[in-house]
């Protein structure tokens, strides 16, 4: 009776599958998949620079003193080019000692020193400081980078025209099928690229900036897109 029992459930779910039949399979759509790269060309508005007073000698005290009055013109300078004070940073004294190494290792002195670090929008205040600090003899000035201040609203840009190119590349080959290009069913985004240029600066004989190129970037992006070809 068990045997028999297994045979009719067998039989009738071979007879349910033969009245039901296999659940349809969904049907795969015709499609097409592309890469676009967008770009959006960017000139820097936000420049950062190191300025660095030191003095040396044997009279640490007479030094700091030296110091901590460039400092001070050096802030008066960034007040007086309304430069936001969150945007000016001094660092805390350094006292380096001096080693004579020939003919044997001597102390010989000391070197004080501080920074400040700046940060300024535009470049015509970035050329107004680099001149000057230059005025009030800082020897040390060191360009620390430059910036595009509206980089994500860009790099947004950048994605749109990546986008609108991958749909531009589907329609050639589509059109080249005799087909069109439907909706995109599948977006990637690979990358999105914003380098900072290098800030380049000549000077004068008298020591004061003469000019200034910020250069541009190129702020890129780059997707992959499928479409559905109807």
């Amino acid at each position: 009776m068990k045997g028999f029992s297994v045979l009719c459930l067998t039989s009738l779910s071979l007879l349910f599958l033969s009245a039901c039949g296999h659940p349809p399979q969904p049907q795969e759509r015709d499609s097409i998949t592309v890469s676009g790269q967008g770009e959006v060309t960017a000139t820097p508005d936000v420049f950062s620079v190191n300025a660095t007073a030191q003095a040396d000698g044997n009279d640490i005290d007479a030094m700091k003193s030296r110091v901590d009055e460039e400092i001070e013109a050096m802030l008066e300078l960034a007040d007086d080019l309304d430069i936001p004070q969150a945007q000016t940073r001094a660092t805390e004294f350094r006292v380096s000692p001096q080693w004579q190494y020939q003919p044997e290792r001597k102390l010989i002195g000391h070197q004080v020193s501080r920074s400040v670090h700046f940060r300024v929008n535009g470049l015509d205040t970035y050329a107004e400081l680099l001149d000057g600090l230059a005025k009030l003899d800082v020897r040390d000035i060191q360009p620390a980078g430059s910036e595009v201040s509206n980089a994500d609203t860009l790099s947004h840009t950048a994605l749109k025209n990546a986008v609108q190119d991958a749909r531009d590349k589907a329609e050639v080959l589509a059109a080249a099928a005799g087909r069109d290009v439907g909706e995109a069913i599948r977006i990637e985004s690979h990358s999105v690229n914003s380098p900072r240029p290098m800030m380049m600066a000549t000077r004068m004989k008298d020591g004061a900036a003469e000019s200034f190129r910020p250069g541009e970037t190129d702020i890129s992006a780059q997707v992959q897109i499928t479409f559905e070809l109807d």
